[in-house]
């Protein structure tokens, strides 16, 4: 008779909690919180490798 692994139960850890019960709101994040974020997602965007993406050029599709 074959052997069954027996599957334990998972605990989630809450590791990424803030401590107070209050959500993160990124209206209520000051201006420049807000600015540096978005500069630094723009940057991690554009460096991201997409497969298959076609190779860039100066000028638009009339463009000669």
């Amino acid at each position: 008779m074959p052997c069954r692994k027996r599957q334990l139960p998972t605990v989630q850890l809450d590791l990424f909690r803030s401590p107070g019960s209050q959500s993160l709101d990124w209206v209520r994040l000051p201006a420049d919180v807000r600015e540096k974020v978005t500069r630094l997602m723009a940057l991690m965007l554009s460096r991201l490798k997409v497969p298959n993406r076609p190779g860039r050029s100066d000028g638009g599709q009339g463009d000669e």
